[in-house]
C-alpha cells in the first residue's frame, strides 16, 4: 500500500469538481439570458445558411432570410448546432441588429453537455472521496499495523512508480513475499527497509513503507 498523495487529488478535486463545473454553469446562465431576450423581444424568422466557414473547433455560419418588407437579408448566425450550406434553420431577430440571428441550442445538445459536466463532477468528488478513503486506511495501518524490517527481494518500475517486493515472517513464522508500492528512491535488492503490515481477517496482508529511503 503506498501513502496516497493528496496534492494531486485536490487539484483535480478543483478542477473537475468546482472550477469547471461553476463556469459552465456560468456560461449557461450567460446563455439563458441571451436565449430569453431573443424569445422574448425577437422577430421569429426562417433562415437558409448561405454558408459555413469552420475554424478549429468554431464556425462562421452566414444565412439569408426576408425581412418584413420581403427584401432579402444576410446575416451572421449563431446555430447552436452543426449545420450546413442549404439547411433551413428557424431563429429570432432582434428589432435593432437585423443582421444577427439566434437559433436556440437543440434539446438534445443541452441534455448531453449538461450530462458530460454532470459526470465531470462526479468524477471530481468521486476521486477526491476515494483518496481521503485510502488516506484514512494508511494512516489506520501506520498507527495500529506492526512495525517490522522486511527484505527486498526484487523491484522493477511501474508507470513512474517503483513496484517493490519484500520478505517478511508472519506471526506464525510462515515466509511470505509482499509487494509494496514506492513512489521514490534507489531500491538495493536484500537491504532491510523498515514497513508497517497488519494481518487482515481473511488471511491476506496489508503493508507500507515506513522508511525515508524509499516512500
Amino acid at each position: 500500500m503506498k501513502k496516497p498523495k493528496m496534492g494531486a487529488a485536490i487539484t483535480l478535486f478543483l478542477v473537475m469538481g468546482i472550477i469547471f463545473p461553476a463556469c459552465f454553469l456560468w456560461a449557461v446562465t450567460q446563455g439563458i439570458f441571451f436565449e430569453d431576450e431573443y424569445a422574448e423581444r425577437g422577430r421569429p424568422v426562417t433562415v437558409t445558411v448561405v454558408r459555413v466557414v469552420r475554424v478549429g473547433s468554431t464556425s462562421d455560419v452566414t444565412v439569408k432570410y426576408k425581412d418584413e418588407d420581403g427584401q432579402w437579408i444576410e446575416a451572421s448566425c449563431t446555430a447552436n448546432q452543426n449545420v450546413m450550406a442549404g439547411q433551413t434553420l428557424e431563429g429570432y431577430v432582434l428589432p435593432e441588429n437585423p443582421y444577427q440571428v439566434y437559433c436556440k441550442p437543440d434539446m438534445a445538445l443541452k441534455i448531453l453537455l449538461y450530462a458530460l459536466i454532470g459526470g465531470v463532477a462526479v468524477g471530481g468528488w468521486a476521486i477526491l472521496i476515494g483518496v481521503l478513503r485510502d488516506r484514512s486506511k494508511y494512516n489506520k495501518l501506520i498507527k495500529n499495523g506492526i512495525q517490522m524490517r522486511a527484505r527486498l527481494t526484487s523491484w522493477h518500475n511501474e508507470r513512474g512508480m517503483i513496484d517493490a517486493q519484500f520478505q517478511i515472517f508472519r506471526s506464525n513464522g510462515q515466509e511470505q513475499i509482499i509487494n509494496i508500492t514506492a513512489m521514490k528512491g534507489t531500491p538495493v535488492v536484500g537491504e532491510y527497509y523498515n514497513i508497517v503490515c497488519a494481518e487482515q481477517p481473511n488471511g491476506s496482508i496489508v503493508a507500507a513503507l515506513d522508511d525515508d529511503r524509499l516512500r
